[in-house]
């Protein structure tokens, strides 16, 4: 299995599955692939506080988009880096279909999104896509990530489009175009 086109699959999924549905389908991936309980310690990780801020975080980018007519906010963490994130306020952006990401590495503004040092650790302990086990694991990591952010941006007006991937994915997903 190769984890980027797993991401892509993702990708579509997420424009026709509920957020719900989504996160069944890769944490029962990783239930049937990977032996002992890892599935159930990555689902039971509570998010509330990640979301929280994610919230806060967006609500801020939306004032600086609004106030210097930027053209997209991407949302960035880092699995290496004790999962840190940063939405990034774009003046450019290129949708899914034009299959080039390099408006995200051009930013005019930053602003500190939260970590999440439960999901770093379990990331830790298997790697990106080494093995089977890292891939699947590594997955419904992401999956949880992107669920968590959905649901905490999903009632917060956004007119751009709103983005999320960790550092270096290509290409990234799309939340909203």
């Amino acid at each position: 299995m190769n984890i980027f086109d797993c991401l892509d699959e993702l990708q579509a999924e997420l424009f026709e599955k509920s957020y719900e549905e989504i996160e069944a389908r890769y944490y029962e991936l990783c239930s049937t692939q990977v032996e002992g309980n890892e599935a159930e310690r990555i689902h039971n990780i509570n998010l509330d506080t990640f979301q929280m801020q994610v919230k806060s975080s967006l609500q801020e980018a939306v004032c600086i988009v609004n106030e210097q007519s930027a053209k997209a906010i991407y949302f960035e963490y880092d699995m290496d880096n004790d999962w840190e994130s940063t939405f990034l306020i774009c003046d450019g952006y290129s949708s899914l279909f034009e299959e080039d990401d390099d408006w995200a590495s051009d930013w005019i503004e930053e602003i500190e999104g939260p970590s999440n040092k439960e999901f770093a650790q379990v990331y830790k302990e298997n790697g990106f896509d080494a093995t089977e086990k890292a891939r699947v694991i590594t997955l419904l990591l992401i999956v949880r990530t992107l669920v968590a952010f959905a649901k905490a941006v999903k009632n917060i007006k956004v007119d751009v489009p709103l983005c999320i991937g960790f550092h270096d994915q290509d290409p990234i997903m799309r939340i909203k175009e």
